[in-house]
Order: structure tokens, then C-alpha cells, then sequence
């Protein structure tokens, strides 16, 4: 078995796969790494590509080629799946890593502070046409991410949210698998994995910059059509119950603001695709979850709406 597996998913990356394949076998390390690419029926040439990069080196590539489109979540959990190393380092398909020693510094830190599951690092974010000046996530989330070595708990990230750099990620398998099946139907596989990983242990952050975030049209997740985002609510819904049930209750209200949100949202939608029962349905979920309080708040607006309405004033 391999010291670390590097899980890497693809789909129509054909102008970015070889910069990231690259970057993964320019690593210096004293142990054994695989790639484990999973490639999801791309309509350009990325899976020639990423077979072209497997025959040359046999040894230290392993695909995945799904006869059909597996979707994001779907593709994420199956490499992750196959991925059999002790550690397991991520990176996406249109991302790449800049420092060769990145592995081996990651392994080193998990293995000196076992209270940790998780290792990350600094990060630039780019526009691939260069459309937005890069910057780096200390940066764009300097609230959050210090100048200095620190270890980041799971209150952290319920507190916080999303702020860590996907293609900085290197954890300990044991401390992922098994994956809960909820996760399958989940909306956001990076959150998820953040807030499983902390379960038992911390997040190690490095100050330094490792890797590159690229952002293009085609990678930045993106939903302008009514029913796309209908969709993508019910999923961010669904995913946010289990979060809550992860944390500690003191972050509870976190969560059930951004359940309110959602669910204001999906009545909205809902009404103007003419499902009036299910908007009604949440609206109503929407006004009652943060509690009591905000509730009669929310119906005292709602009648005195109403009221306007009815008077003219």
C-alpha cells in the first residue's frame, strides 16, 4: 500500500490535467504515493490525456474510467473509495500544487502531532484569464487564517465555514472511513469532509503557499436556472441537518440562520415555479427554525403585510 494516495478528480479539464498530473509526480518524498484519478466522462480530451500520463507511468498512476457520468459528488466519493493509502492528499483536475516538498511536509506534521487528522496549507486563488488579480486565501479569509502554524478545531469550522483550500487537504484515512451514506446525497463534498475529519481530531494549518486555486467559467459552481437552484437548496438543506447533528449544540444557531435562508429562498422559487404547497411548506419551515422568538416576529410582519394589503395603507 501506498504512503499517501492522492485523489484527484477530472472532468473536461483538458487545458489544466497535465499542469495538476505534473505537480503530483514532482513530489520528493522518502515513501510510496499514487495518483488515483478519477476521470468522469469528459467531452474534450481529458481522458486521452489522463491515459496517455497512465501508460508512461504505470506504477504510479491508477484511473478510474466510469462507462458513464458519475457528477461530482458521485465521482469525489468513488476515488476517494479507491483510494487505499494512510493518507490521502486531494486535488482537483484544474488545481496543481507549486512546492515538491508539500507531501513530505504534510506527512511529517500528521505524524509529530497525532491529535490531528488533518493537514493543510496557504493557498493563492487565480482567474485563469487573469481577469482578477490572484490573491492569497490568508488573504481573501484573513479573519480566519493566521500568519502563523495553528491548529484549527471543529467548532472552527462550524464557526467559520468554508476557508480551506481543497487542494491543500492531506488526512489520515482512518479518521474519514466509513464515509456516512448521508454524505451521497450531500450538496458540498469539500464542508462535509472538513467537518467529518474534525470529528476526532484537529486541523494542522501551515502558513505557507503550496498549491494553486484555479478559477475559470467552467470550474466555478454556478446555478442560473430556477430549477438548478430549486435543487441545489434541497441538497444544501438536507446536508446542513447533518451538520448540526456533528456539532457541538452551542453552534447549532449557525446553522439554523443558514437553514432559514435556504428555506426563505426555496419558498421563493417555489411560488414562482407554482408549487404553492411546497413554498407554503418553506416558508413556514423557514419562520420556525431559529426558534420561538423569531417565529411571532416573523408572522407579526407577515400579518401586518397583510393588513397593508387589505386597508390600502
Amino acid at each position: 500500500m501506498p504512503t499517501v494516495s492522492v485523489c484527484c478528480i477530472t472532468y473536461n479539464h483538458e487545458r489544466f490535467l497535465a499542469q495538476a498530473i505534473e505537480s503530483v509526480l514532482m513530489q520528493k518524498t522518502n515513501f510510496d504515493v499514487e495518483l488515483v484519478l478519477g476521470e468522469d466522462c469528459s467531452t474534450d480530451s481529458t481522458r486521452q490525456i489522463a491515459l496517455d500520463y497512465q501508460r508512461r507511468y504505470p506504477d504510479r498512476i491508477r484511473l478510474l474510467l466510469p462507462e458513464k457520468n458519475l457528477g461530482v459528488m458521485g465521482n469525489f466519493l468513488a476515488t476517494l473509495q479507491a483510494s487505499t493509502g494512510t493518507y490521502i492528499a486531494l486535488l482537483e483536475g484544474d488545481d496543481y500544487w507549486t512546492s515538491p516538498d508539500k507531501l513530505q511536509r504534510q506527512v511529517d506534521i500528521l505524524k509529530a502531532h497525532p491529535g490531528c487528522t488533518t493537514c493543510i496549507h496557504d493557498a493563492e486563488e487565480f482567474m485563469d484569464d487573469n481577469s482578477i488579480p490572484p490573491r492569497l486565501f490568508s488573504d481573501k479569509y484573513s479573519a480566519v487564517l493566521p500568519k502563523h502554524e495553528k491548529e484549527f478545531t471543529q467548532g472552527d469550522i462550524a464557526q467559520y465555514g468554508w476557508f480551506i483550500p481543497t487542494a491543500s487537504m492531506v488526512f489520515r484515512r482512518s479518521a474519514l472511513f466509513p464515509i456516512p451514506e448521508w454524505v451521497h446525497s450531500a450538496f458540498s463534498g469539500d464542508y462535509s469532509l472538513h467537518l467529518l475529519l474534525t470529528r476526532t481530531g484537529n486541523i494542522y494549518y501551515l502558513p505557507e503557499v503550496m498549491s494553486h486555486y484555479r478559477l475559470h467559467p467552467g470550474g466555478i459552481m454556478s446555478a442560473t436556472q430556477n430549477a438548478r437552484i430549486i435543487a441545489r437548496n434541497k441538497k444544501q438543506i438536507f446536508e446542513t441537518s447533518y451538520y448540526k447533528q456533528m456539532v457541538d449544540a452551542r453552534y447549532h444557531g449557525r446553522f439554523d440562520e443558514f437553514l432559514e435562508g435556504l428555506h426563505f429562498d426555496q419558498s421563493a422559487r417555489l411560488r414562482q415555479d407554482g408549487n404553492r404547497l411546497a413554498s407554503y411548506y418553506n416558508y413556514w419551515k423557514a419562520i420556525s427554525v431559529v426558534g420561538r422568538g423569531r417565529t411571532v416576529s416573523h408572522l407579526k410582519q407577515l400579518a401586518y403585510q397583510w393588513y397593508q394589503k387589505l386597508t390600502g395603507k
